[in-house]
């Protein structure tokens, strides 16, 4: 009988020991499985809003990059509108910080220069207009904005924040020669606007140049460039860092690492290596995913240790973004309360043995005596133990399943209760540790909210009720916006400023987002108030004037609109009209049932430069004639090859389509579904405008 009894007592010891072990092993592992799908979802939105953020910044720059190339060939191919111009040489003077000036490359100071030559440069020093702008947008960076001629010289504005004058070394004024540097080669090979590699610059932020070709009546001319450092871009790189040993990166689309938080390491901005070609397979297959547009996250070795990485596209740039974060430390927490179950477990067992021994010593002297008390306690003593470890471990499967809500509650007043209690406090602080990158998260996505919130306001400000003025029977006309991000810098009006006058009007702001959107607001409200305020309808230049003085006034961000505006006589046909810099509309005249673009004076751009004349234009349009205006969003849209839709293609696209068989409405729904066929599945580079207005006569109805 001592026999059984021993038996029963070491039986129920051994299941005790193997249900604590499976409690230690099941907790740890499922709850390590629920913290790592969390913080791998949250480091994905991470990525993804980061990438998006960088991306946003340096696509501006290609846009301010090609705004110069296009300023630089109107200077070519238009020398008629220009005089020559002298600038300073820095070998000569010093340069103040934002002041252009001419430097002659080493080979063209040897050669000197031909009378042909002289002239060419006094020209093209009128690009001075273009640099001396852009040179002030960028005057908080340490930057630099330059034209490369193939001849051999540059025209340049450098910013240094902080010092009066620019620092010229010798290197630069003795030996320099623009046409042997990496950023002139690369983008004369690639003959398309491109970005050289980042370092890192004098004022310790990533620096970068971004450079377009232009070209004159032979074909290549040289390089314009924008050389800046962009303190924004470290910024959304460090608030994108989640704990102590984050890291994020930018990937090139050669496969080496643009920028990075880390300056140490395989993921670091001095290592020069294509990732895809690295030892490291696990890290190379992830880099290919990286370049292929693709989105998720991945667990990876990097210099011997194990991270959490997370990737997503910057599809305009066709570069990624990746943050990492090391494994340990988002296990560390789990590592912890590993640790402690694993010690409370053994200290249970422990004591669970000696309080064994302890019972079946006294069994053996008491079981002649209490045979029956013994097999009770038994019974007792095994749901005592057994029913509350079943408990905790029931517990726990609930919380590995996802229930970070779930409390374990017992109350056996020994080990087991203190490890119930380790298992809440656990559960507490996993909350708390979610709840923090959730709230990360809602941030960005309030601010989404907020800018649909100004996309809706701003297109309300847009005549958007057509047929507009239906009383009318002698014209139809119709528009259409579609904005780039969420808000544009596109505009367009149109208004009755008699009963024998209408208004057109369609203008593009420089810049982007926000700045643009209120910028836009003001110059569509100045243009129009200027109009309603003119005393004869052969004033329209003079409203230009007036625009143009009153939107420089505190025009501290230095922005511009390029615009349109025509005033159409609704009796006579006769069509008025001035543009400040804008692209050239499209005139159809039905009898030649053919839409040609209209010869059109370009103006200085209203808010760039105070008392600006602006000389106005006229032309007559007769019965079913059309007129069509848009923005450069339209013939520099990108397909997925980079190819722009041009504005050879846009002629082709108009005279393909039975222009006498369609509305106005059905006129720009046709042009905007070429449009689209063209871009494919590629996002939307710029904001896209367009106008068009059918003169049916005075005396024709509809």
């Amino acid at each position: 009988m001592s026999l059984l009894v021993g038996y029963g007592l070491v039986t129920m010891n051994f299941y005790i020991k193997t249900q604590s072990n499976q409690l230690s092993d099941a907790s740890a592992s499922y709850i390590e499985q629920v913290t790592s799908q969390q913080i791998s979802e949250r480091l994905t939105d991470v990525a993804q809003t980061r990438a998006r953020a960088i991306e946003t910044e340096l696509w501006s720059i290609t846009n301010d990059t090609n705004y110069l190339a296009s300023g630089v060939e109107n200077i070519i191919k238009n020398p008629q509108y220009y005089t020559e111009r002298s600038l300073p040489d820095p070998r000569l003077q010093p340069i103040k910080s934002g002041e252009v000036y001419l430097h002659k490359g080493a080979k063209l100071q040897a050669a000197g220069l031909s009378p042909e030559l002289q002239h060419e440069i006094r020209l093209m020093s009128n690009v001075k207009d273009y640099l001396g702008l852009m040179a002030q947008q960028y005057s908080q960076y340490e930057s630099s904005l330059f034209v490369g001629s193939k001849y051999g010289y540059i025209i340049a504005a450098d910013n240094s924040p902080g010092n009066e004058y620019i620092n010229m070394t010798d290197e630069f004024l003795n030996t320099y020669e623009p046409t042997e540097r990496g950023w002139y080669k690369n983008t004369q090979r690639r003959d398309a606007i491109t970005f050289n590699d980042i370092y890192v610059g004098a004022d310790g932020y990533p620096s970068f140049t971004c450079s377009a070709p232009f070209e004159d009546e032979q074909g290549f001319a040289g390089v314009v460039a924008v050389a800046c450092s962009v303190k924004s871009i470290s910024d959304i790189m460090a608030d994108s860092l989640v704990g102590e040993s984050a890291i994020s990166f930018v990937l090139g689309d050669r496969g080496k690492i643009m920028l990075s938080t880390s300056h140490e390491g395989d993921i670091s901005d001095v290592n020069s290596t294509d990732l895809r070609k690295m030892d490291n397979e696990n890290l190379a297959r992830v880099a290919n995913k990286m370049l292929a547009g693709e989105k998720g996250w991945e667990i990876v070795d990097i210099d011997g240790y194990v991270y959490f990485l997370a990737y997503a596209p910057m599809d305009k740039l066709h570069w990624s973004f990746g943050t990492l974060i090391a494994k340990d430390e988002v296990m560390n927490p789990v590592t912890i309360a590993r640790h402690s179950i694993v010690d409370r477990v053994k200290y249970f067992q422990t004591t669970l043995n000696g309080r064994v021994l302890k019972l079946v010593f006294v069994a053996i002297l008491c079981i002649l005596l209490a045979l029956v008390i013994l097999f009770n306690l038994s019974s007792w003593l095994t749901d005592n133990f057994v029913k509350p470890i079943k408990n905790l471990t029931s517990g726990v499967q609930e919380i590995a399943d996802g229930n970070l809500e779930k409390k374990i509650f017992l109350s056996t007043g020994d080990e087991l209760e203190t490890l119930a209690n380790s298992f809440n406090n656990m559960t507490d602080e996993l909350q708390k540790y979610m709840e923090h990158i959730t709230q990360v998260t809602m941030e960005k996505e309030h601010i989404a909210t907020e800018l649909a919130v100004a996309t809706n306001i701003q297109e309300s400000m847009l005549p958007h009720i057509f047929p507009f003025a239906p009383e009318h029977s002698e014209f139809d006309i119709y528009a259409v916006m579609h904005a780039a991000k969420e808000v544009g810098g596109d505009f367009y009006d149109f208004y009755l400023f008699d009963d024998e006058h209408l208004m057109i009007t369609i203008a593009d702001v420089s810049g982007k987002g926000v700045p643009a959107a209120l910028f836009m607001v003001v110059a569509k409200t100045l243009l129009k108030n200027s109009t309603m305020a003119m005393e004869d309808v052969d004033h329209l230049s003079m409203v230009m004037e007036r625009t143009n003085n009153q939107l420089c006034q505190n025009n501290d961000a230095m922005m511009f609109v390029t615009a349109f505006i025509g005033m159409l006589d609704l009796k006579t046909g006769r069509f008025s009209y001035v543009n400040a810099g804008h692209n050239p509309p499209l005139i159809y005249r039905k009898k030649e049932n053919h839409f040609s673009y209209m010869q059109v004076d370009r103006n200085f751009v209203l808010g760039g430069m105070e008392d600006m004349g602006y000389k106005g234009q006229e032309m007559t349009l007769f019965p079913g004639d059309r007129l069509l205006l848009y923005t450069d969003g339209v013939t520099e849209a990108l397909n997925e090859q980079k190819e722009l839709f041009g504005e050879e293609r846009l002629l082709d696209k108009l005279n393909s389509i039975d222009v006498e068989k369609n509305s106005t409405r059905d006129l720009l729904n046709c042009l905007k579904n070429e449009l689209d066929g063209f871009v494919g599945e590629a996002d939307q580079s710029d904001d896209i405008t367009l106008l068009t207005l059918l003169y049916y006569g005075a005396a024709t109805g509809r």
